[in-house]
């Protein structure tokens, strides 16, 4: 199994949601990193978004998981080929989240 551990911010509040009578919890994470191209110092940010999902265990963490909290999160990836509204094939992440800690707050961040 493939398993993915990412340090990110909630691009929104997680949302729960019950598909097929299964109920879960949504999310998506944003992972950032800074890249110094090496002949012209210019930094540049590259963002990744992560769709992540929890299934259990989620009553007690779901008030603090807001839009900008930072939350590191461990899981099983799923990959996702899916036809965008441009009619493109995209290929998605999906992560199964099996453990998440917060790491700080919006206002933490500031």
């Amino acid at each position: 199994m493939l398993r993915l551990e990412i340090i990110g911010n909630l691009g929104a509040d997680a949302e729960k949601k019950v598909v097929n009578g299964v109920t879960f919890v949504a999310m998506n994470i944003a992972h950032s990193e800074r890249i110094a191209d090496k002949t012209s110092g210019e930094v540049t940010t590259s963002t990744t978004w992560i769709s992540a999902t929890m299934a259990h265990n989620y009553e007690n963490i779901l008030p603090y998981l807001t839009a900008g909290s930072k939350v590191f999160a461990r899981g099983y990836v799923k990959l996702k080929m899916y036809t965008g509204h441009d009619g493109q094939k995209h290929a998605g992440v999906n992560l199964s989240i099996t453990e998440i800690e917060l790491c700080g707050s919006k206002q933490d961040n500031k």
